[in-house]
This record gives C-alpha cells, sequence and structure tokens, in this order.
C-alpha cells in the first residue's frame, strides 16, 4: 500500500515546455482523494512549485530547493530551512563575477539572474530580478538557499572550488540531460537534497517508507529512490536513474506519472 506518493516536477510531472500533464495530474487528484500524502519535491524555488501545486489542488506538504527548503503546505509554514552560509555564498558568486559567467542564486524570496545585455536590473517577472552583478543578489541580506550555474566553464570552476574549500558546508548536484550530457549544477546547504527531505516529511506524516513512491528522472532523483519504497523513473530519465528503479514509466511527455499513479497506487 503505498501512502505517500513525492514526484519531481522537471522532466517527471511537468512536459517539454513547462506545463502539467493532464493526465498525471488527474491521477495526483485521484491519489489524494484515495487517501494518499502526495508531495512535490523539486529544485525548484517556493514560488514556482506552490504555483503548480495550487494549480492541481494540492494542499500535502511541498519540498523545494532540492530539500532545503521544506513547507507544510503549499501556503506554509516553513517546517525546514537549510541556508548557505553567508560567506560562502559571497565566495561562490564573487568567483563568478571574477570568471565572468552567470549564476542564478536564491536569496529569500527572489530569484536574481545576472542581466543580459539588452536588460536593465530590476524585476524582469513575478518573483525574478535581474541584477548587474552576481553578487548584487547578496544585497538585501537574505538567506541564499539555492545557486545554479548553466556554464560549463563555470560548473567545473564552482564544483572544484565547493570540493576544495567548503565540503562540510556545501552540497552539490549535477543536472543532466537525458543522453547524460551535463545540463547545470545546483549548490545548496549541506543536509540538502531530496532524499534525507523525503525522510523527513514522512517522519512529520507518521508514513513508513516502505509505504512510499517516488518518481523522477535526473540524479538529484537518486537519494528519494534510496529510501523509497517503490522506485519509478521516467522514459526520458537519465541510465543511473534507470537503473535504481524499481519500474520505468513512459516519458514525461507520455504521460509517465499517470502511468505510475495507476499501476502502483490506483491499482489499475
Amino acid at each position: 500500500m503505498i501512502a505517500l506518493l513525492a514526484v519531481d516536477l522537471d522532466g517527471t510531472l511537468l512536459r517539454t515546455g513547462s506545463t502539467l500533464d493532464p493526465a498525471s495530474a488527474r491521477a495526483w487528484v485521484e491519489a489524494a482523494q484515495d487517501g494518499v500524502r502526495v508531495i512535490l519535491s523539486t529544485t525548484r524555488t517556493p514560488f514556482t512549485t506552490c504555483r503548480f501545486a495550487a494549480e492541481i489542488g494540492l494542499a500535502d506538504p511541498v519540498i523545494c530547493t532540492n530539500g532545503a527548503l521544506v513547507l507544510g503546505s503549499p501556503s506554509g509554514p516553513v517546517w525546514q530551512q537549510r541556508a548557505i552560509p553567508t560567506q560562502v555564498a559571497e565566495a561562490l558568486v564573487s568567483q563568478a563575477d571574477c570568471g565572468g559567467y552567470p549564476l542564478i542564486t536564491t536569496a529569500g524570496d527572489v530569484t536574481y539572474h545576472l542581466r543580459q545585455d539588452d536588460q536593465l536590473p530590476g524585476e524582469s517577472r513575478p518573483g525574478h530580478r535581474t541584477v548587474a552583478r552576481n553578487l548584487d543578489a547578496l544585497v538585501s541580506g537574505d538567506v541564499v538557499t539555492r545557486v545554479l550555474c548553466y556554464d560549463l566553464d563555470g560548473i567545473a570552476e564552482l564544483q572544484a572550488t565547493c570540493a576544495s574549500r567548503f565540503p562540510e558546508q556545501v552540497h552539490t548536484e549535477t543536472y543532466l540531460r537525458p543522453d547524460g550530457s551535463v545540463k547545470s549544477t545546483g549548490i545548496f546547504a549541506a543536509g540538502s537534497d531530496k532524499g534525507t527531505a523525503l525522510r523527513f516529511v514522512a517522519g512529520r506524516l507518521g508514513v513508513e517508507l516502505a509505504q512510499t513512491m517516488a518518481i523522477g528522472d535526473n540524479p538529484n532523483d537518486l537519494p528519494m529512490f534510496a529510501c523509497a519504497g517503490v522506485r519509478v523513473a521516467m522514459g526520458n530519465a537519465t541510465g543511473s536513474v534507470k537503473a535504481a528503479a524499481t519500474a520505468v514509466a513512459p516519458t514525461n511527455d507520455e504521460g509517465g506519472v499517470a502511468w505510475a499513479v495507476e499501476r502502483y497506487v490506483l491499482g489499475g
């Protein structure tokens, strides 16, 4: 019996183009109506994670920013938050400014992007601001929960810095495309991974880990797989994720989440 369902967003519940798969969303609602706790588990910030949860109509806890932030529901309260130490964040964004590559830095409720040549600093869309320097993301003094880098040279430099200077303070994740090529890297506070967060949420809800199911597509979902009773990889998942899975579903564009929920949760 599955009592808790944890599902990744990008490449899993979201189709190519970052839209919700209607069939998968309906299956989620059915599972929730049957008493299953259904939670989103994603690297995305609360701003977009909670928007998708509201679109589906979910009220269960959400795991955001790769486990750095756990909310008791899309509207709160905060159950757990892990912040990158200020000095570490300053060192990383300063390194990026010296190297001339852009970061995406989440501080407080705002995600900061290094502006392009045709952009002015300021709000680009709700919850997002462009800045002239990566370091400007820290001016507000808000705690930093996530740093992302898509520049391949920058990825190598930041990973080396984190491993050599801050191995106890931060946790890094490398995100891959389905063909195994590197897409980006994420830097979070130590202990910020989806598996640790799933264990925490299951404990708060009184659910045995053997009664949990995790669905994902990228290596940062593997910590979730390591503790879940049932593990489903999407058809578009990387090889390492498929190898760790109980089953491989169709792709995110083919209703893979709906297939998994119907097979393992709804008894179809």
